[in-house]
């Protein structure tokens, strides 16, 4: 937690000064992004000695059984360059590839989400749930995979589709704390059609031990070494969402 404190300090319109254009519509990298998976790096891998690190602005190996770190150093990169103020820190620890820790700063709001895999999730260390809202009733959140322009018409027939049937969308610009969100009952449901795994390593399981479900819909194993779509949802929803996502994605 200290460490993303402190990674979460460097998010400020007064240390941005470099932006660079990477592969794909609208995709963004910044010296912010760099300094701060820089210093992620350097630290979480001196926290567990002999782990290894997944991370977006770095070349990575493969996930393996070892215990590795898979880390979004600015979720919401746009929303950091625009000072939007709806960005995040996003770190998970991978035993076996899967997440036995997750933790997502929020630096602007100065909110903590923290999940251990069987002990429950909290927020600034209370415990959290997903809500239960009726699906008539919900809010449901959603990203545009900005980066893959052949994806926009299915993901807004998808949020259309959601939009005639609960109560209205959302569209934050971070997937981690959409994730954060949902597990803290803020919203419901939420979906994407392509993340990476360092976008939601972190958030499935805080969602999950929220009381949540989180699932890749196309493949139903779930897995942390590939791009997927997603879909996380309140125990509440999780039928009726994943029921008209895969009637409009397919």
């Amino acid at each position: 937690m200290r460490i993303a404190q402190k990674a979460g300090d460097l998010f400020s319109s007064e240390t941005l000064s470099r932006i660079d254009q990477k592969e794909g519509h609208a995709n963004f990298v910044t010296n912010i992004d760099r300094e701060v998976e820089e210093y992620l790096q350097e630290a979480l891998l001196s926290l567990v000695p002999g782990s290894q690190m997944i991370g977006e602005e770095k070349e990575n190996g493969a996930l393996t059984d070892a215990p590795t770190w898979i880390v979004d150093p600015v979720d919401g990169t746009t929303n950091l360059i625009h000072d939007y103020r709806c960005s995040a820190v996003s770190i998970a620890l991978c035993e076996n590839r899967r997440p036995v820790t997750g933790l997502i700063w929020q630096p602007y709001m100065k909110e903590m989400f923290y999940a251990e895999a069987g002990k429950g999730a909290t927020l600034n260390g209370k415990p959290i749930h997903v809500s239960e809202h009726p699906f008539d009733k919900a809010l449901v959140a959603f990203g545009t995979s900005p980066y893959h322009a052949e994806l926009a018409e299915k993901t807004m027939r998808i949020a259309l589709a959601f939009l005639h049937s609960c109560a209205d969308i959302r569209r934050s610009g971070s997937a981690a704390l959409d994730l954060a969100y949902l597990a803290c009952g803020r919203h419901d449901a939420y979906f994407e059609l392509t993340l990476k795994p360092w976008d939601y390593a972190a958030g499935s399981l805080i969602v999950q031990e929220a009381g949540g479900i989180f699932c890749q819909p196309a493949s139903g194993d779930l897995r942390y070494d590939r791009s997927a779509a997603i879909l996380a949802a309140s125990a509440a929803v999780a039928g009726e969402a994943v029921s008209l996502f895969k009637k409009y994605a397919g």
